[in-house]
């Protein structure tokens, strides 16, 4: 079992989605305020605890995904309370004995609050919390991660989640709303390529600043998919964007676009 920490969180996401840690019905990460678990809670269905992660209902029902930990801990003694990512051994007996409304408290960032009995009480934020090892048993697959690292997975998992809803398409392969979208985010960019940092000021020139989708799917239009990129940026891209950017019709565009903002050399 590989002890290290996990750092390739696209290749993990990847991993847990396939597996069905992340429900596909997410609407995006959504940071909620840490609360204490109550039994009433779960009775209530606010919470659900299964062998494949701990969710919560969020603002519009939609499922979001949380982490336990200890909310009152002796942090000098027992260094830091151990968090809990999924129906483990630890999280059926407390259940089963109903001590979630003195113990536990669910987040889904980090650093979270914990009480310091150590010292006086006092409320210290504590990050990077160790995972629970009856989780690590049924996630041996991932190694050992901690609280940090498994927000940076919800993060860009829910950033990427997949939607199955059929979209409308033009010829060209892009969504019907597209024009809108690119503009949109253009205009979020205030017309400046993330890549070069080149800034188009003239409205007759908005043209020149393109929007780039990163995994190629003209469908997937979500934020983290997009980067703003001027004409030179964009067809260096790879080969095929340079071919398609730089001949035929978009020959003239190309040439016009160069003699209005030329490659600066070092």
């Amino acid at each position: 079992m590989d002890e290290n920490p996990i750092y390739d969180f696209h290749a993990l996401r990847e991993f847990l989605v396939n597996n069905g840690y992340i429900v596909e019905n997410a609407s995006g990460y959504i940071e909620i305020k840490p609360e204490e678990v109550t039994i009433d809670a779960i009775s209530r269905g606010q919470i659900e605890f299964e062998d494949k992660g701990i969710f919560v209902l969020g603002p519009n029902n939609e499922k979001i995904q949380v982490f336990l930990y200890k909310r009152d801990y002796k942090l000098q003694t027992f260094g830091k309370p151990r968090f809990h990512i999924c129906k483990c051994d630890t999280i059926n007996t407390f259940i089963s004995i109903g001590l979630f409304r003195e113990h536990y408290v669910k987040a889904n960032a980090d650093p979270v609050p914990v009480i310091n009995r150590d010292n006086d009480n006092i409320e210290e934020m504590v990050d990077n919390l160790p995972l629970c090892k009856n989780c690590l048993e049924k996630i041996r697959e991932y190694g050992k991660i901690n609280s940090k690292e498994f927000v940076e997975i919800l993060k860009q998992a829910n950033a990427e989640v997949i939607d199955n809803t059929p979209v409308e398409i033009d010829i060209f392969g892009y969504t019907r709303d597209w024009e809108r979208i690119s503009r949109e985010h253009r205009e979020k960019h205030n017309y400046t390529c993330e890549e070069c940092g080149l800034k188009i000021s003239n409205v007759f020139d908005r043209q020149y600043m393109h929007v780039h989708h990163i995994d190629s799917n003209k469908t997937n239009n979500n934020v983290a998919n997009l980067k703003c990129l001027c004409m030179r940026c964009h067809a260096n891209i790879d080969k095929f964007h340079f071919q398609r950017l730089t001949t035929g019709a978009n020959r003239i565009i190309w040439e016009a676009f160069n003699v209005a903002y030329p490659l600066s050399l070092p």
